[in-house]
């Protein structure tokens, strides 16, 4: 049962994906159509985010295991 709860969710969750998609597909198309963006500019801000999300997210990762090292070494006090 919780199989097909699981198939649902996610079928549910691709539905959705689909019409944010398409959304903002028709946004940008919009935005082009009337001149205040460009295709190249939106590449260019897409790159700039996705650069910047993988810093920050690297940046997580690597706090991360610098806190759990130094938990690792602490001993407890007996």
């Amino acid at each position: 049962m919780k199989e097909v709860h699981l198939i649902a969710k996610l079928a549910d969750l691709q539905e959705v994906d689909y019409h944010n998609t398409l959304v903002l597909h028709a946004l940008i198309e919009l935005l082009v159509e009337k001149g205040l963006l460009t295709h190249e500019e939106l590449t260019a801000k897409a790159h700039a985010l996705d650069s910047q999300l993988s810093f920050q997210l690297d940046l997580a990762s690597k706090l991360s295991e610098t806190i759990q090292n130094r938990n690792a070494q602490i001993k407890p006090i007996s």
